[in-house]
Order: C-alpha cells, then sequence, then structure tokens
C-alpha cells in the first residue's frame, strides 16, 4: 500500500496539512519541524507528486541552471561540477528538480530563459557565472523574476553568492612574494568576467603594495578556458621574460596547460591555481574557494528570495563564501 501524507504526519506528529506546507517549503514553518518531517518522509520513502502540488500551489518545484556561453568549457571544468553538486545536495533536501539553460549562442540562451520565465516553467534562476552587461540577467531583473547569479555585480540590486576574489587574488600573489619570488605572471579568463577582474586587481594590489613593479607583458587573458590556451600562453610569457619565478593561473584547466609546457621545457617554476578540489597537477599549491558550499548557498538563497517574494519582501542578498591557500605536499 503506498504511503500517504497522512503516513507521513502520524510518523513526525504533526498534521497532515503542516506535511503539506513543508513539502511547499513555507516559510511559516520553522526549521525544527522541517527537519523532522523531512526525515518521516525519507524513513518512510514517501515521495509528493511535483505535478499536483505545482497545480494547487502555482509553484513549479524547479529552478533553473543558466550555463555560461561556453558550455563545453562548463563540463570540462572542475569548478562547476562541485558547485552543481552543492546545488544538488540542497535541491534534494528541499524536493526541488533543477531544469538546465543553454544554448549555442546568447540569442539561444536568451529564448531559453524567456520560456522558463514567460511560461512559469520554474520558480527561479541561478546563472552560474556572472559578466558586464548581461542581457540575460537584464531581462529576469526587468521582470522581477526570483534570481541569483554566482559571482559579482556592480549593481546593488542584483542578488549574488560569491568569493572575495580580489582579496584572493592579492592572497594568491603574496603566498609567492614570501617566498621570494618576483617575476610573478598572471594567466585569466576572459576580461569580462567579473572573476577574473576581482582576481587581476588583487595580483596587481598585492604587487604594488611590496613595491614590484607590475609589467604588463606578465598577463594573459584566455577568451576560453582550455589547456591549449595554458601552454600557449607560457610559451609567450618565457620568450618574453626568461627570468620569471612564479606563475598564477584562474583556472585548472589552463593551469594544466602551463603544467605540461614548465614540465616539457623542464623549468623549476612554481604554479598556483584556483580550486576546490585537490588539482591532479604538479601545483605548489591552490586557493580552495570552497565550490561546494558556493553551491549550496546558492540554491538556499535562492529559495529564501522565491519565499520572499510570495510574501512581497524584498532584501539585499549577498552572501560570500571564505577561500584559503592550501599547499600541496
Amino acid at each position: 500500500m503506498p504511503v500517504t501524507i497522512k503516513d507521513v504526519a502520524k510518523a513526525a506528529g504533526v498534521s497532515p496539512s503542516t506535511v503539506t506546507r513543508v513539502i511547499q517549503n513555507k516559510s511559516t514553518i520553522s526549521d525544527e519541524t522541517k527537519k523532522r518531517v523531512r526525515k518521516a518522509m525519507k524513513e518512510l520513502n514517501y515521495h509528493p507528486n511535483l505535478n499536483a502540488r505545482s497545480l494547487v500551489s502555482s509553484y513549479t518545484q524547479v529552478i533553473g541552471l543558466v550555463l555560461p556561453d561556453d558550455s563545453d568549457a562548463f563540463y570540462q571544468n572542475p569548478f562547476f561540477p562541485s558547485v552543481l553538486r552543492g546545488i544538488a545536495q540542497v535541491a534534494s533536501e528541499n524536493h526541488y528538480a533543477i531544469q538546465i539553460a543553454t544554448g549555442k549562442d546568447e540569442k539561444e540562451r536568451l529564448n531559453a530563459i524567456s520560456q522558463m520565465v514567460y511560461g512559469k516553467r520554474v520558480d527561479g534562476l541561478i546563472f552560474l557565472y556572472a559578466e558586464e552587461e548581461d542581457p540575460l540577467v537584464k531581462l529576469v531583473a526587468d521582470e522581477q523574476f526570483p534570481f541569483l547569479i554566482l559571482g559579482k555585480s556592480t549593481s546593488p540590486f542584483i542578488p549574488l553568492v560569491d568569493n572575495d576574489n580580489v582579496q584572493a587574488g592579492f592572497d594568491a600573489t603574496e603566498y609567492f612574494i614570501k617566498k621570494g619570488c618576483q617575476r610573478i605572471a598572471f594567466i585569466g579568463g576572459t576580461k569580462r568576467l567579473f572573476v577574473t577582474q576581482d582576481r587581476l586587481t588583487g595580483y596587481e594590489s598585492a604587487l604594488k603594495q611590496h613595491q614590484l613593479p607590475i609589467d604588463t607583458n606578465l598577463t594573459y587573458f584566455a577568451t576560453e578556458f582550455l589547456e591549449e590556451k595554458g601552454y600557449q600562453f607560457s610559451e609567450l610569457l618565457f620568450n618574453h621574460d626568461p627570468q620569471i619565478d612564479a606563475i598564477i593561473t584562474t583556472d585548472s584547466l589552463l593551469a594544466e596547460g602551463v603544467c605540461d609546457y614548465i614540465n616539457k621545457h623542464q623549468l623549476n617554476v612554481p604554479v598556483l591555481s584556483f580550486d576546490s578540489v585537490n588539482p591532479r597537477l604538479d601545483l605548489v599549491a591552490y586557493v580552495d574557494i570552497n565550490s561546494l558550499e558556493l553551491g549550496r548557498t546558492s540554491f538556499e538563497t535562492i529559495l529564501q528570495i522565491i519565499n520572499d517574494a510570495k510574501n512581497n519582501r524584498q532584501i539585499c542578498y549577498r552572501q560570500l563564501i571564505g577561500h584559503k591557500i592550501i599547499e600541496k605536499s
């Protein structure tokens, strides 16, 4: 015999209507009650009918994830699977499904998001990237549709979850300076991305604070996060300055190309990258940006935004997740 809401209510010691409100993730139910009800649902292997529930509540129990332009790099980059794992954990805990919006170009992605927003196919959107003058973000902001970005925005009205990437870039650079390095190169992604701009700002600030010269010939920016770009830029760097004594990369795929170049030419130059899992690369250290927590916090925050929107509440949703430098043994 299938398990019913009444069975869950009895096991959790609450009323059936309370179970329904927990399933709908109502903000009026305490976290303690939610945990008790969800535990009973799990123990009884109860699965609510999401379609029926959405008809009653006018909510889909689906969150849309908007991928960056370069979806190939998205699937290759270890940062994103870790973020998705954090998102999926909280989605499962709250009985939400995930729908991915992508496309081969901006027009296709804009069309996919338009269908989600105007067709009310999702309750909210999480943008898994942040860049300047993004027409996709402008669309959902103009429609006052619940959303947030995983990254930075210059607008105080855009909800976001991010690291302090200026400080992270500063800390990465200072890590090498304290080890006696003076010719530190920087290889980042496209300057359209705020994360690249911020880490570059931190890099330059650290050089200035320690009275080291800023040489623009020691910085390169890739339009795509690809291993071959890291290799090509390394070749250009060492042709310009064979005395480079450290390299910072903002991405593990770029770092892989850098490490390949250094190993092939038998150079003794330390490399540092940004990641959230211990990269299988010959790095001296990496900046752990805690992407699992970025994902978890992103989903928790979009749920809060949705619940607040139901009650006509608007607050500034800005969460910063900490980072740390981890030396590899």
